[in-house]
């Protein structure tokens, strides 16, 4: 055999290298649990990758942030320091995914040092367009929320959005997004378009860890008395919490011992008021001592509050994947959600899961009523649970390698 054979047969043999990009991602909640996603899609599609996340969170662009937040800390500026995860929460994240951390320093010359050092066959999801003349990539376009609800942005942001997505779609060979609804999205808005668009199936999946946390103990910690809905959403204005606190006022009167729990940051960088005059219109209705707002609590402590819900309530009024990452974890857990019905929402075909009319309390408290009166059945074993979020993960890995074999032979 001819050194060459051999040559070609080692690089046939070789598993495929994949790098997932951090970059956009490691710096909030939401972005972790996105890049789990990923992580153990592709480990779950096939056992034989190499993932390998390049995560920037290092070198003097990190340092010159950190002292700025510093800075603004000692000054009574908002930042966000408190709520952007540090390199632990990613490798927790990570854990069990089969994928390999990599800390690199901020900027395309890093990240391609660290690209053909690892000596990677593609990269994955890309927020923004990578060099034409490098290592394939697949792009990633998350919503337009700036187009349903322009009252929530700036000109200049819609501006930005509109600029920066068209870039990404005359760019990339391929990117990925969420959800069915925002392929319409992409269709309507950039009809001609290059990329190739692959939409992700929704694939709830609990981690090994979800169940641990016993569900008494973090009540105890955490004040939740007796019974309860929960919203586990950040106070951003689209997520529609008002919705939810009328509907659950409504409800009060009949129910004097329900609570309302909500998990998730309290501010909101477009609406700094956004959260108080929200409980100041509980304080009107007379529930505000009944509404638990314990912001950001431990992952699963969430889950663990979540698991002991009458059910789940999600009102928000825009979503770029089917539910957002609340109803993404009830049905992980085998709770029972109550959505607001937009569009992607409707893409969810789950048992549990329930619609109302998004925006209308009157509508919200029937369905909430009802779940009160029909005691949930008793969720599957978290084994049977946990089986099931491999399959739905599994499916969704098969569509993201189809992303990657169409831009490697592109």
């Amino acid at each position: 055999m001819t050194s060459d054979h051999a040559s070609h047969r080692a690089a046939v043999a070789r598993p495929r290298r994949l790098g997932l990009l951090a970059h956009g991602f490691a710096s909030w909640g939401g972005g972790l649990d996105f890049l789990r996603g990923i992580a153990t899609g592709l480990h779950h599609a096939d056992a034989t990758l190499e993932l390998h996340v390049l995560a920037p969170m290092r070198g003097p662009l990190v340092m010159a942030r950190n002292l700025r937040d510093a800075a603004n800390g000692l000054l009574g500026r908002p930042n966000m320091a408190a709520h952007r995860p540090q390199p632990a929460h990613l490798e927790r994240a990570l854990a069990g995914t089969g994928a390999i951390l990599h800390m690199i320093d901020i900027g395309p010359r890093a990240l391609a040092r660290a690209t053909a050092r690892l000596r990677l066959d593609a990269l994955l999801p890309a927020i923004a367009p990578q060099p034409a003349d490098g290592t394939p990539w697949v792009g990633y376009v998350f919503d337009f929320q700036h187009k349903h609800l322009p009252q929530f942005f700036t000109g200049e942001e819609r501006v930005k959005r509109d600029v920066e997505f068209g870039r990404m779609l005359d760019n990339a060979t391929a990117v990925i997004v969420n959800a069915r609804d925002v392929v319409k999205d992409i269709e309507q808005y950039y009809p001609r378009r290059r990329a190739k668009v692959f939409a992700m199936p929704f694939s709830p999946a609990p981690g090994g860890d979800a169940f641990s946390v016993d569900v008494a103990d973090a009540r105890r910690r955490h004040g939740v008395g007796g019974r309860y809905f929960i919203v586990c959403n950040q106070f951003w204005k689209h997520k529609d919490h008002g919705t939810a606190f009328k509907a659950f006022a409504a409800l009060s009167a009949r129910h004097p011992e329900l609570q309302l729990v909500c998990t998730g940051a309290t501010s909101d960088h477009r609406f700094p008021g956004h959260f108080d005059e929200l409980m100041r219109q509980a304080d009107r209705d007379g529930v505000a001592d009944r509404i638990l707002a314990l912001g950001l609590i431990p992952k699963l402590d969430q889950l663990a509050l979540l698991r002991g819900a009458v059910a789940l309530v999600q009102p928000t009024l825009f979503e770029g994947g089917p539910g957002g990452g609340a109803v993404f974890d009830a049905v992980a857990v085998g709770q029972r959600s109550i959505v607001s019905d937009i569009p992607v929402n409707t893409e969810i075909d789950e048992p549990g899961v329930t619609f109302f009319e998004a925006g209308n309390a009157a509508s919200l408290a029937a369905h909430m009523e009802a779940a009160l009166a029909h005691e949930a059945p008793a969720a599957p074993d978290p084994a049977e649970l946990i089986a099931r979020g491999i399959e739905r993960r599994r499916a969704c890995g098969q569509v993201l390698l189809q992303a990657v074999d169409f831009v490697r032979a592109a």
